[in-house]
């Protein structure tokens, strides 16, 4: 199998540009936000796996409207440069499952990195599983707290989509896999950022049996080490080379859409496990 980077990515830039926010999201069926005008500031929070990640986005939307601000949050007056278009802060960490210690400093960091406040948010996005069962419920109790705290929208959005849009344009086909423990992974099938199967929760034989009609495949997600050596025979089966980062980045542009087309996720949405915790098994069980 063989290894890829990021070559032939088309995903959106990653530069931290900033612009001064418009105004709220009052609705998902509000006529200007349809037409790219407003401008919003997103918080994207991913605690599916052991890898942490936070993202602010600053301006999104509209790329192009709005006054130059300062690169910076310390602007002007420190004698940074002024810069227009939207800028995005991402702040990734190795937090070893202890996500409840270190989430909402980590979040922190990255509203005075884009000079913002809380109350400056307007959209709350939190990736919603599949993943690590305690991190996704983190998340999403966050997620959910700020957002009813600030009176803003909230958006869950798969982990697998995220991943998955991460990649679009590096291959045909694209299957983000995460390990779910057990000898099983997660995972789903992507043709460009279309969800075409899943996801599955399955072992390594009936994911290879699944993606094995698709003459070219790229599998990617912080697990795909796992997959080294298997399908040695297949061409046309690729491993992304970047694994260990969050797709939190994909989550800002993802959750804005969501929110446009479909509007905020229902008050009690919860985390997409795939299947039952332990203690429900054994509950189950009796």
């Amino acid at each position: 199998m063989e290894r890829t980077g990021t070559r032939g990515y088309t995903g959106p830039c990653r530069r931290a540009e900033y612009r001064t926010p418009g105004r709220r999201l009052a609705s998902h069926t509000d006529k200007r936000l349809h037409r790219g005008v407003a401008a919003v500031n997103i918080l994207a929070i991913d605690c599916s796996t052991d890898i942490m990640a936070v993202a602010l986005g600053r301006g999104y939307g509209d790329a192009e409207r709005g006054p130059r601000v300062a690169k910076h949050p310390y602007r002007e007056e420190r004698g940074h440069a002024t810069a227009p278009g939207r800028g995005l802060v991402t702040l990734s960490v190795d937090a070893g499952f202890r996500h409840a210690e270190r989430l909402m400093g980590s979040i922190e960091y990255c509203l005075a990195e884009a000079g913002l406040g809380k109350d400056e948010l307007d959209l709350i996005v939190c990736a919603e599983g599949p993943g690590s069962f305690t991190g996704l419920r983190i998340a999403m109790a966050t997620a959910k707290g700020l957002a009813l705290g600030l009176s803003r929208p909230f958006v869950a959005v798969s982990t697998l989509d995220a991943y998955a849009a991460e990649w679009a344009g590096c291959a045909p086909v694209v299957v983000p896999i995460l390990d779910a423990k057990r000898s099983r992974f997660f995972y789903a099938i992507y043709e460009g950022s279309a969800l075409r199967a899943g996801p599955f929760d399955d072992t390594l034989d009936s994911v290879i049996s699944r993606v094995n009609g698709y003459p070219e495949v790229l599998f990617v997600g912080p697990d795909t080490d796992m997959l080294e050596g298997i399908g040695a025979d297949r061409s046309g089966f690729r491993l992304a080379s970047a694994r260990r980062r969050s797709p939190v980045a994909s989550l800002v542009e993802l959750g804005l859409e969501r929110f446009i087309h479909k509007g905020p996720s229902p008050s009690d949405a919860a985390p997409n496990y795939l299947r039952a915790s332990d203690a429900e098994e054994s509950a189950a069980k009796g």
